[in-house]
């Protein structure tokens, strides 16, 4: 089991901020599990196919070329993710920022190979309709540095807070944020070292941009739910998901997947597999 002695005391002012402006950086654990996750985003990126296992996504590329983009549900099938995810370390952190205990919900890594594309702005939340408002924390831990050159995360400080105001952020018909709204906004880049991990809520308004580098970046995402609201609601994602936005190893010729993509692949490079189906479908 992959442990460490390395324990986060969040600080009063660290709390303010983070509750005023929706996120948080922290430094990595420690320096061997910033080792670690290079070691483990490889052997996941490599794992072969499986249709009862990890979920690998692809991608077409602005060159033309075909690349994996994304892999979900792998942390029960990585002894090290599983012990970095549900270990106690990141779990009392999340205790601290968000005040109950948490549980893992949903696990990727994000690829960006050179020139691959972004994200565009929009809320987590949005593809989390089944479970209502259940209140969501999401870590970002980076693999390689994100850079603003390679399309690190850009986040609109406070954002968050207006999940419950009369005027909340605008969603379009495509489950993006209206770009009418994104275009008046202070966006914040959020660059960060190997190990280093940013912590933020479902309702924060995030974008990133294309990989416009030579070399290729990983992101880690791992988010959670209170167990207040559902418990473990890990392998009920993933059944759905599965469903309804299969691996695209799995896809069945012909299908586009329309609620799926709506739900799980909006505003994402996985549409650009089938870009003119998702195309007329407005996404």
């Amino acid at each position: 089991m992959v442990e460490t002695e390395t324990k986060f005391t969040i600080s009063p002012q660290q709390k303010v901020s983070f509750e005023r402006d929706g996120f948080l950086v922290l430094p990595a654990v420690s320096e061997e599990v910033s080792k670690n996750i290079v070691q483990w985003t490889y052997e996941v990126k490599n794992l072969p196919h499986r249709s009862d296992a990890w979920m690998h996504y692809d991608e077409i590329s602005s060159n033309g070329e075909r690349t994996l983009t994304r892999t979900e549900n792998f942390a029960d099938f990585h002894q090290g993710f599983n012990d970095l995810f549900r270990g106690k370390v990141i779990l009392d952190v999340l205790k601290q920022l968000g005040g109950e205990e948490m549980v893992l919900f949903k696990e990727k890594i994000n690829y960006k190979a050179p020139w691959a594309g972004g994200y565009r702005a929009h809320l987590d939340a949005t593809s989390y309709t089944h479970v209502a408002k259940a209140k969501h924390l999401s870590i970002l831990m980076a693999v390689e540095p994100a850079t603003l050159e390679n399309g690190c995360l850009e986040v609109v400080a406070g954002s968050h807070k207006l999940a419950d105001s009369p005027n909340p952020i605008p969603i379009g018909h495509d489950y993006c944020i209206e770009d009418d709204w994104s275009m008046k906004q202070i966006w914040t880049p959020v660059p960060l070292e190997t190990g280093q991990f940013l912590i933020f809520g479902s309702y924060l308004a995030h974008r990133s941009a294309a990989n416009n580098s030579a070399n290729g970046r990983a992101a880690i995402y791992a988010t959670y739910n209170t167990l207040s609201e559902g418990g473990d609601m890990h392998d009920e994602y993933y059944a759905n998901r599965r469903q309804h936005w299969p691996p695209t190893a799995d896809r069945v010729p012909g299908e586009k997947y329309e609620l799926g993509a709506r739900m799980f692949a909006f505003g994402s490079p996985m549409l650009s597999v089938d870009s003119s189906g998702y195309r007329e479908m407005g996404l």
